[in-house]
């Protein structure tokens, strides 16, 4: 994603714990992103239990510069409202899960529209990073 789209990450996941340690290793492929996800996350004071902590990633958005400052802010606060809703969603299915899904969908979300915002001095107009833009590269389940 970084190649594409040359601006600092909203929320860099650099400074988080290694988390490797957390994920079983016979577990699926989703568990151990979403685990890894989750531990680095709460590393970094993101995420509380099931909830973003709204605070903490203000303070993420506010280390960044210039217009993407306000295009972050407007990337994260769509976000959190999308994950708003994507938790009320799993409540009500009673989704037995490993791991919270939160954190994996916050941040697919954040590379989603960071993608779809990215400024046009920043992004490389490459084959691949227009195939990712476009969502070519992760069709949505159920096509083909």
């Amino acid at each position: 994603m970084e190649q594409c789209c040359q601006v600092n990450m909203i929320i860099p996941l650099d400074g988080a714990e290694d988390c490797s340690s957390s994920v079983d290793e016979t577990s699926e492929p989703h568990d151990k992103m979403m685990c890894t996800l989750e531990c680095k996350l709460k590393s970094l004071g993101l995420l509380n239990g099931d909830d973003l902590v709204e605070a903490k990633v203000q303070e993420y958005i506010d280390r960044l510069e210039g217009d993407w400052k306000g295009t972050a802010k407007t990337i994260a606060t769509e976000c959190i409202t999308t994950i708003t809703e994507m938790k009320k969603k799993i409540q009500e299915r009673d989704h037995d899960m490993k791991c919270s899904p939160v954190g994996a969908f916050f941040m697919m979300c954040l590379m989603k529209h960071t993608q779809a915002k990215c400024p046009e001095d920043k992004w490389q107009n490459t084959s691949f990073c227009n195939k990712m833009r476009s969502g070519e590269c992760f069709p949505k389940r159920g096509r083909q």
